[in-house]
């Protein structure tokens, strides 16, 4: 029993060793993996630090550049509103010329159906004139037909009156007084007879005022005006218009082609197409 006592207790004794032994062995085992860890660690740490550095650089450099890509940006912003606003301004531009060639293109042709009916005046005032020139012509004719009956007519009464004369010479002594004496004494000329002559009183007229109306357009090249006053208004070829701008008086126009509404006028000098502009008064002299 002691024999087996003692080999237990041997054997009990052995196990102990050998735990011992293990146990210092895994703890310096462990101890040189913990320190390799420890070293493995503080060379990942400082890896990690030089790491975080470099980051900590890169991300002061992006943060600079970041800075400026932002002062780019707010520069590109601006200067994007400029180019939109000078776009902007630039269709306004356009708008408004496009509305300004328009009105232009509307008053040239307004101009030139004005011409147009200017010129069609003109040819109708020309086949007229060729046909008062035919019909002065014919009264010159006629004139001077006249004038012929009229010095033969002379000439017979200076015949006629040459033997009345005689007839009173032969007469004279018979009759101091005879019929063709009393008749000659009781004839009186219309031509001397002073209740032929009229007087008429004067007419004062005031320039401003008659039918008004305004200039609508100015040939200074032609020298002639067109106004918005015609037949129906009392305008006749030949007028007299007189042209102001407010109170101050510029000078005349006389009436060459008379429409319906409208009228052509020639300026009559001094009066020329510089002292005259759009809109100023057309005053007609009753």
């Amino acid at each position: 029993m002691i024999n087996k006592a003692g080999k237990t207790l041997s054997i009990f004794v052995v196990l102990i060793i050998i735990l011992l032994v293990s146990s210092t062995s895994i703890g310096f085992y462990l101890y040189h993996k913990e320190e390799h860890w420890r070293k493995n660690a503080e060379s990942d740490l400082e890896a990690s630090r030089a790491s975080e550095l470099k980051l900590q650089a890169q991300v002061k450099d992006i943060q600079g550049k970041l800075g400026l890509a932002l002062d780019k940006n707010k520069e590109a912003d601006q200067k994007i509103n400029s180019l939109l606003d000078e776009r902007d301004l630039n269709e306004g531009l356009r708008n408004a010329l496009k509305k300004e060639n328009n009105e232009l293109k509307e008053q040239m042709e307004t101009l030139n159906k004005t011409k147009e009916k200017i010129r069609a005046d003109l040819d109708d005032s020309g086949a007229k004139l060729a046909q008062y020139q035919e019909f002065l012509k014919a009264a010159q004719d006629k004139s001077k037909d006249l004038e012929a009956r009229l010095g033969q007519l002379l000439e017979t009464k200076k015949s006629m009156a040459a033997q009345i004369d005689e007839l009173k010479a032969q007469m004279r002594p018979y009759d101091k007084r005879t019929p063709a004496e009393q008749i000659a004494n009781e004839v009186v000329s219309p031509a001397r007879s002073g209740h032929d002559k009229l007087e008429l009183d004067k007419i004062v007229v005031n320039p401003q005022e008659g039918t008004k109306g305004h200039i609508l357009s100015v040939d200074k090249d032609a020298q002639f005006v067109v106004f918005n006053l015609g037949q129906k208004q009392g305008v006749k070829p030949e007028d007299i218009l007189s042209v102001y701008r407010g109170d101050e008086y510029l000078g005349d126009v006389k009436a060459t082609r008379v429409q319906d509404e409208m009228s052509a006028a020639d300026l009559i000098p001094p009066f020329s197409s510089g002292e005259v502009r759009k809109n100023d008064t057309v005053v007609l002299k009753p």
